[in-house]
């Protein structure tokens, strides 16, 4: 199989999805040096005519020790070449009108050799200083189809006979079908040869990844896209899903196992920098990619790993994850503890099964509240330490003639022998309620200073009772190196975020003596 060749465009494409935030420029560049591990010959890392805070970004990128070479993106417009000479950029990616119709209505051009010209002496002047050129045909696949195809051709001979080393077809509003795109490049290769096409599909029918996948398959070599599919409208062609399902299924080169390796924590990283929250079911490298709650499932796993997993998940430095819930049997279990660390007895497998099974009975879930779990599992085995004794709690929820509510709590615990009292006030009873937590704690066990709440998620158990209806409280917290999740259940959503709340200062200060469970993911050993 011949080389793969990639263009991230993340920070291009990936930047104009909705709620995706860019403001730190030291965590974009750690960003794009992760991604350069991957194996990724361009970064496309920002517009040349942009703002000065992204024309900042291009150059910063520049003076980074890559591997792969950066890219500056504009228009064939004079003031887009002018911007790129000045950047001195090493690699420039070029968007240019294909549709005859777009030539007249929408850059207003008289005639379609203004065009023409445009394309050719904006590519020249950028290939003449010696940079590389990429040539991005937009909406190529329409203008074959419904333009002036004779016309579309022409505007991709001008790029390349005016040295555009790749000549990219954009699948731009994510319309076409594997049999268009196959059909398409079929016909491109008459007028430009294979060694030099690309391929830039969207994701708006959900045919990003299997479009791409067409066109490597039908000899074209690049492929554009950005990490976790982020960009407009419902996204870009993922390269966590494209790059390993080329490289394992159809053994593309150019992308070693070392690299491809990287790919689950560069994801993670890139999401932290983009402030968006990574896709817990993304394939390969989402948090539940490689994940399994049922018990004849995890029984076969459990036999032979090829059973219900469609590949190694280290080959893309994720790991299996087994989940126990309402599904979950005695292998799930014993195979969830051995995950964390923990050996159940052949004795205390039944007994710890049934009192599982009454937790899920009463509306408790440890699908994805492993710390809650391991508690659990500790409080079962007789292994769980006492680290203070509560004695009772008291929230107050004040709401004044002038609308302002003002929130306060009370915490009576025993530690070290000694009876405790705190108060503190907080943006409501959670809140107030994790303050005089940590001000009870914080000289005993400064440690739990540098926890803090990630997300809080409220959901109702059963309700047909109405008011009266069980609540689930599930929230993630952090202490800046590892992540973990904790559960809990009950009739009054104050004691079960209260529970939640104590189950994760717990489980901090007994993690420290069991780093295994929470690690990063570079931390996690691989799954045989």
């Amino acid at each position: 199989m011949r080389e793969l060749v990639v263009k991230c465009t993340t920070f291009r494409d990936g930047v104009q999805a909705e709620g995706v935030e860019v403001t730190d420029l030291k965590g974009t560049l750690m960003a794009i040096k992760a991604i350069d591990r991957l194996g990724v010959r361009y970064h496309e890392v920002g517009f040349a005519l942009a703002s000065e805070v992204i024309r900042e970004r291009i150059r910063e990128a520049m003076n980074l020790e890559l591997s792969g070479k950066v890219a500056a993106f504009g228009r064939t417009h004079p003031a887009d070449v002018s911007a790129m000479l000045e950047l001195q950029v090493p690699v420039a990616v070029f968007v240019g009108k294909t549709r005859a119709n777009d030539v007249i209505k929408v850059i207003r051009r008289s005639n379609l050799d203004e065009n023409l010209k445009l394309i050719h002496d904006s590519v020249s002047a950028l290939a003449k200083s010696g940079a590389e050129v990429i040539y991005d045909a937009e909406h190529l696949f329409q203008a074959l189809f419904e333009d002036d195809r004779s016309y579309a051709l022409q505007t991709l001979e001008a790029a390349l006979n005016a040295g555009a080393g790749w000549i990219v077809l954009c699948d731009t509003n994510g319309k076409m079908s594997p049999e268009k795109i196959t059909e398409a490049i079929n016909i491109v290769k008459t007028v430009i040869p294979a060694k030099h096409l690309g391929i830039h599909t969207h994701n708006d029918r959900g045919r990003a990844v299997v479009n791409a996948e067409t066109a490597f398959l039908h000899g074209v070599s690049l492929v554009e896209g950005t990490i976790g599919g982020v960009g407009e409208r419902t996204g870009n062609l993922d390269l966590c899903t494209l790059l390993p399902n080329l490289v394992v299924e159809y053994g593309a080169q150019g992308i070693s196992p070392e690299q491809l390796a990287w790919l689950t924590e560069t994801y993670l990283l890139v999401c932290d920098v983009l402030n968006v929250a990574p896709r817990n079911n993304n394939p390969w490298v989402g948090g539940a990619a490689f994940y399994t709650e049922a018990g004849m499932h995890e029984s076969g796993n459990e036999r032979d790993r090829g059973n219900y997993l469609h590949a190694d998940p280290a080959l893309v430095g994720n790991r299996v994850r087994v989940g126990v819930t309402d599904q979950s049997g005695k292998a799930n279990i014993v195979s969830k503890a051995r995950e964390l660390g923990l050996e159940i007895p052949a004795d205390k497998v039944e007994q710890i099964a049934l009192a599982h099974q009454q937790i899920v009975d009463a509306g408790g879930d440890f699908g994805l509240a492993d710390a809650s779990f391991y508690l659990f599992l500790l409080e079962q085995l007789g292994q769980l330490p006492t680290f203070f004794d509560f004695v009772s709690f008291r929230a107050i929820i004040e709401k004044h003639a002038d609308r302002s509510v003002s929130t306060e709590a009370s915490l009576r615990l025993v530690l070290d022998g000694e009876p405790k009292l705190h108060n503190a006030d907080g943006d409501g009873p959670v809140n107030a309620l994790d303050e005089v937590l940590r001000r009870t704690l914080r000289r005993k066990y400064p440690e739990l200073m540098a926890v803090r709440l990630e997300d809080y998620k409220v959901r109702i158990v059963d309700a047909s009772r109405g008011t009266a209806a069980k609540i689930r409280v599930r929230i993630e917290f952090t202490d800046g190196a590892k992540s973990w999740c904790t559960c809990a259940v009950h009739e009054n959503i104050i004691e079960a975020s209260w529970d939640a709340l104590l189950q994760a200062y717990i489980y901090k200060l007994v993690s420290n003596g069991h780093p295994r469970f929470g690690a990063s993911v570079a931390e996690v050993p691989a799954a045989s």
